[in-house]
């Protein structure tokens, strides 16, 4: 089996042999390689030490912060290339990193301490494929396995646990049987591990072509150790499963996926604290989360004019239509489920009413916001208006425009006052 290497990669690979030393592109890149996938880098393993690496690429711009873990990042052209010597890992402390990292000549001891089957091949174009765990079998099968005994690997690393359910969604594998009953049996293990590392594994996972992953999340208990979830029956899990598939439905952006998540987890009253912020996301992320919830789960009204603009002050037009475009799709990939489709017709009809409504108040330019008012603070205060009288004065005729947008005019509003 050959690999395309980039031609910069190629060169650090050549470099090392015309010094006497092996490299191999390993982990993701090759697993990625075989199934089709430009991948997004490559790392790069090596029997050279790393001031053997820094030796041979001398007249290159290095970085040496990973020296200590056998990690030196080699920048050509801008680009870095991390080179990782061979290693053989200590006992783990707290299931997070290992006590020590040794060195190792041998490709084989390295690629035992990795995670995966299918994250443990090595390549290059002069020896080919290292395959010493049957990765690439798993990759054909769809299967994600422990390289070893599953027990040991997720005591090693408990994020471990969480990627294990993310390579089954981003790459739609199965995780094999005995990889999944350690998981169910080791759970407690993601105490030790940062809020920080699961956002960011949660993350790809939310975005992954297979969101509704994350129920594994639920049914192994991980959301449950990390106290964003308590238990429901068996009926519930496999609705809740269901629901998820709409996921995959939705664009894949985070602040959507995620509203949507926290909607259906709401909506169908699972005992679950919100994800987003038990999680560690921006506060940017957190509060246009907020906002598309908060407006998804408004009643299925068809809502007049008035209520329309006291919103549309609240959240902006932007907004709002997504929540309702997001709403089109929950209920879209409801629709076929349940027998009353005639009832979510009426809804989705609601629905685009409303966001017509919102369009024609936009086009119309009608008053909903306190700039628009013609009429503002200094106008105010030159007829004798102080303080913090001068915005509820403003507040108020903002309503009373609201409701009839014909009164927006200077003269008329003062003489309301």
């Amino acid at each position: 089996m050959e690999i395309y290497l980039p031609q910069k990669v190629k060169f650090i690979i050549d470099k090392m042999y015309e010094r006497g030393y092996e490299a191999f592109i390993v982990g993701g890149c090759v697993r990625d390689s075989i199934l089709g996938i430009t991948p997004n880098d490559y790392d790069i393993t090596t029997n050279a030490r790393p001031e053997e690496i820094i030796d041979i690429f001398k007249g290159f711009k290095i970085i040496d912060n990973g020296i200590k873990h056998g990690t030196v990042g080699i920048i050509i052209e801008k680009e870095v290339y991390e080179i990782t010597t061979y290693r053989i890992e200590d006992e783990y402390e707290n299931n997070r990193r290992p006590k020590n990292v040794e060195f190792t000549l041998d490709i084989e001891d390295d690629l035992k301490r990795r995670d995966f089957t299918i994250n443990a091949i090595a390549y290059n174009d002069k020896l080919g494929i290292i395959d010493k765990f049957d990765g690439i079998k798993d990759i054909k099968n769809k299967i994600v396995k422990t390289v070893g005994n599953p027990d040991e690997r997720f005591n090693e690393d408990g994020l471990r646990l969480v990627r294990a359910i993310r390579f089954s969604s981003k790459l739609n594998f199965k995780i094999e049987d005995k990889t999944l009953k350690s998981i169910y049996k080791n759970v407690d293990i993601i105490k030790n591990i940062s809020k920080e590392r699961i956002t960011d594994e949660f993350t790809k996972m939310i975005l992954s072509d297979k969101p509704q992953d994350i129920i594994l999340l639920y049914k192994t208990g991980i959301f449950k150790s990390i106290g964003i979830f308590s238990y429901i029956n068996k009926e519930k899990y496999e609705d809740l499963e269901q629901e998820l598939r709409v996921l995959n439905n939705c664009e894949s952006n985070l602040v959507k996926r995620m509203a949507m998540l926290e909607y259906i987890i709401k909506k169908k009253k699972i005992p679950s604290r919100s994800i987003v912020d038990n999680l560690v996301y921006s506060n940017k992320i957190k509060k246009e989360c907020k906002i598309l919830v908060e407006c998804m789960l408004k009643d299925n009204i068809e809502l007049n004019s008035i209520e329309i603009k006291m919103l549309l002050n609240k959240v902006g037009p932007e907004k709002i239509i997504e929540a309702l475009n997001l709403k089109k799709i929950y209920y879209n990939n409801y629709s076929s489920r349940i027998e009353k489709k005639n009832d979510i017709v009426d809804k989705i009809f609601i629905i685009n009413n409303i966001i017509k409504k919102i369009l024609e108040i936009e086009s119309n330019k009608e008053c909903y916001r306190l700039k628009d008012l013609d009429i503002n603070g200094s106008d105010l205060e030159e007829l004798g208006y102080k303080g913090k009288d001068i915005g509820e004065i403003l507040n108020e005729l903002l309503n009373k425009v609201i409701a009839s947008p014909s009164l927006n005019k200077k003269e008329i509003l003062i003489n309301l006052l």
